[in-house]
């Protein structure tokens, strides 16, 4: 006879599968919403920042921070990099909770949809061949430089025509300000610039970049950082020049 007569009932068996399927998913989709609200918000922080509102809330986080051991240095460290740091242990996560069950979904969907980090939007032009995923990034950049540069030339000539100055004056002030502020910006999109580099980034696998497509993120973020500190090294050579002090400076 049968050592073992009595076996695990299959209906059983398919509940308990269905019910940890349900309760990976779930956990999978709620690691998933908070990654990309993290990231939403510290987008918006970015597109903040170059605004009055968004400098009177930074030098209020400076004062409130200013007493950690760090120091500025440091409090500026975690609004730049620590939501970065919060997504990647999410992401670690979610990746350990996943395993390998989404390359068997990918590897058995008869039906595959349309990705946005595949289909190509352009096809001849300065980037090459751009998905549509990537021209949105493109966009987003393109778009968060022109408002920066709006921001800060507002705020620079509010803030050149409040002092009693001559013309050569102002004009040497407003060169610093924006000489400045595109350090700032030049910063921002160094905070982008390093996370496609990492061969291994678990934020890659999180979003299914191959590292071959990532490094040519990181060359395009490498040109507009470098048009941004060149940017503001004229500007401030230019207003030290005016000024008569170059060689001192």
């Amino acid at each position: 006879m049968d050592e073992n007569p009595v076996q695990e009932p299959l209906l059983l068996s398919k509940i308990s599968v269905n019910k940890k399927s349900l309760f990976v998913s779930s956990v999978k989709w709620i690691l998933t919403v908070l990654v990309w609200a993290i990231f939403a918000a510290w987008i918006g922080v970015i597109f903040l920042f170059p605004t009055q509102f968004g400098n009177e809330l930074l030098v209020k986080y400076i004062h409130a921070t200013s007493g950690n051991p760090l120091g500025i240095t440091g409090s500026l460290f975690l609004v730049l990099s620590g939501p970065i740091l919060v997504i990647a242990f999410l992401s670690i996560f979610h990746l350990i909770i996943s395993g390998d069950e989404e390359l068997k979904q990918k590897k058995s969907s008869k039906h595959p949809g349309v990705r946005l980090w595949t289909f190509p939007v352009l096809v001849d032009g300065p980037f090459g061949v751009v998905s549509a995923a990537e021209f949105i990034g493109i966009l987003l950049f393109a778009v968060y430089v022109i408002w920066a540069l709006y921001a800060y030339i507002i705020q620079s000539l509010n803030s050149v025509s409040e002092e009693d100055l001559t013309p050569m004056e102002e004009g040497i002030m407003f060169l610093k300000r924006m000489g400045g502020h595109l350090g700032s910006m030049g910063l921002y999109c160094m905070a982008f610039l390093f996370l496609p580099v990492a061969r291994g980034s678990v934020l890659l696998r999180f979003i299914n970049i191959p590292f071959e497509h990532a490094t040519r993120y990181h060359v395009w973020l490498g040109h507009l950082t470098m048009v941004l500190f060149t940017l503001h090294g004229l500007l401030y050579i230019v207003g030290w020049a005016m000024e008569g002090n170059l060689l001192e400076e």
